[in-house]
């Protein structure tokens, strides 16, 4: 039997919004959801945080925004890891030691950067790369697989994730 992986040792993420005062064109900060970010998805160890989702591109900064993305937090059962249509997602991504993803491919334009920890992608070609703290990678609808080579650290990335059209060939 395969031992535990080790509790995450990286702080819950804070994330803050920023919002408009439409009546005085003040900003301000958005207050109606906690700054401290839940577990949304646990997928193979991965731990997924749900930080933002925004529903169009360009995206319409009138409110409605938050309140659908609000309404997105607190009813959808499981959201998803990309999503289609013109539409992003910001997500939190924690690795624990030795763990990663299966290969897949997703319809996606996606800017990783990692924040903690490393990370080894291997794309389908075999090439191999490992992100360090403040390494970034442009992920464009590749097949690929991500994994923590530590066997004690865990990893953080931080992904932000559009919609594309799908790869022809």
């Amino acid at each position: 039997m395969a031992p535990e992986p080790l509790p995450n040792p990286l702080p819950n993420p804070q994330r803050v919004i920023t919002d408009t005062d439409l009546k005085t064109g003040i900003s301000r900060f958005f207050t109606d959801t906690p700054e401290s970010l839940d577990v949304k998805q646990n997928l193979g160890s991965s731990l997924f945080r749900l930080a933002y989702l925004a529903d169009r591109t360009p995206a319409d900064l009138d409110g409605a925004d938050l309140t659908r993305y609000l309404d997105y937090l607190a009813n959808a059962s499981v959201p998803p890891v990309t999503v289609s249509d013109g539409r992003g997602v910001v997500w939190y991504i924690d690795t624990p030691p030795g763990k990663g993803s299966p290969f897949h491919r997703t319809v996606s334009f996606d800017v990783v950067i990692q924040v903690a920890g490393e990370i080894e992608i291997t794309l389908e070609s075999g090439e191999k790369r490992i992100q360090k703290p403040g390494d970034m990678v442009i992920q464009r609808s590749t097949a690929h697989t991500w994994r923590n080579p530590s066997e004690d650290k865990w990893a953080r990335m931080v992904g932000v994730m559009y919609s594309s059209n799908p790869i022809v060939f």
